[in-house]
């Protein structure tokens, strides 16, 4: 029999990663660190294993609650849950009402794992249903690192080495970026933002909250011109031997010299270095989004389907409720970025990496 036990800060801290590590499934987005980031957001991280009758884990849940009035709570989790599918039933939707304590909870996950038959099915068979509003999309694209390096270029597309090429001829300066600066790395996104037309990708205060929380897990490459100008950035978060992007941003200026190819190409290297096998580029959206897909799919990695985002509620209501209010401030702040841009608008690139920025549903606080 399951059993699902909610880990406290302290045990969590000392053994949460090591555990996760064991899973062929782990997820960079379920790392302890990447729940203080959370933390640091406003939102109160939970950690649950689930142990089977000889007290071995064979699942875990990192997610992140915000309680509002009446005893309502919101739970968002990416990444997760891992290990055994299982055990993702009513145990386990059981579980984080009862250790939250809260009255009504509507949850929804986003698992990172390949999408596969028998998973969705028993998903189903749990109480988990696909939501009607996605946040991000289900496809990925993954490159392999256990290749050597000319095995990973010789899979890239003829016009991408070219453009690689192109970059190393171009004097850019390209390093590991210890002591980053936030405002330098919103710059460099607010200009990208401003030639899409895209919405606001991260705000200064997830990125600062970035750089303070996952430290020792985070990488993070600059590269500049000449003159010490930044062009692009990257970072990646490494869970074991896996990576996934969480920034990545290149200026105009940077456009025009191919930064992005060179920065993405000494990304790959470096976490290579670090043992990692696979690399998760953050999302694709072919329709919405066909230059970022161009460029991922020109790089020689593997496009995927992921298992996805799926949700639970106490309360039937409550899943409506929750998808309405994720629908309307997804509306909302394209809105926004719309009236705060002094260019014409550009035709909106539908945002497609693992958000940073998880569904805050407008509810009144308490």
């Amino acid at each position: 029999m399951i059993k699902w036990k909610l880990l406290e800060d302290k045990i969590a801290q000392a053994t949460w990663d090591q555990e996760l590590a064991r899973f062929d499934d782990c997820s960079p987005f379920q790392s302890y660190a990447w729940g203080e980031y959370r933390r640091g957001l406003g939102w109160q991280p939970y950690r649950w294993a689930a142990f089977n009758e000889k007290n071995e884990i064979v699942a875990m849940l990192q997610g992140y609650v915000r309680r509002y009035f009446l005893g309502i709570g919101l739970l968002w989790s990416e990444g997760g849950p891992i290990g055994d599918v299982r055990a993702w039933d009513e145990s386990l939707q059981q579980s984080i009402q009862q250790t939250t304590g809260l009255r009504r909870v509507y949850c929804r996950f986003r698992c990172d794992r390949p999408r596969r038959i028998d998973d969705v099915l028993r998903l189903r068979t749990g109480g988990w249903l696909r939501p009607w509003e996605p946040m991000t999309s289900d496809y990925s694209m993954t490159a392999d690192l256990s290749l050597s390096e000319e095995q990973l270029l010789a899979r890239c597309e003829r016009n991408w080495r070219r453009n690689l090429k192109r970059a190393n001829e171009a004097n850019l300066v390209i390093h590991e970026w210890l002591n980053p600066d936030a405002d330098e790395i919103a710059s460099v996104y607010a200009s990208m933002q401003q030639v899409k037309g895209l919405e606001e990708q991260h705000s200064r205060d997830e990125i600062e909250q970035l750089l303070k929380s996952i430290n020792d897990e985070l990488v993070l490459y600059r590269c500049e011109d000449e003159n010490g100008q930044p062009l692009s950035l990257m970072a990646a978060i490494v869970a074991g031997t896996k990576a996934c992007s969480v920034l990545s941003a290149t200026s105009e200026a940077g456009r025009e010299l191919h930064s992005s190819y060179a920065i993405f190409w000494a990304m790959l290297r470096h976490c290579q270095s670090l043992g990692v096998k696979s690399y998760d580029l953050a999302g694709i959206d072919p329709v919405a989004n066909p230059g970022v897909y161009r460029f991922k799919r020109a790089s020689g990695a593997t496009p995927i389907e992921l298992l996805g985002e799926w949700d639970w509620a106490s309360r039937p209501w409550l899943r409506w409720l929750g998808n309405c209010a994720i629908a309307q401030r997804q509306r909302v702040r394209q809105t926004e970025a719309v009236l705060n841009k002094s260019a014409p608008p550009k035709r909106k690139e539908r945002r497609e990496m693992h958000p940073l920025l998880a569904p805050q549903i407008q509810f009144k606080e308490s």
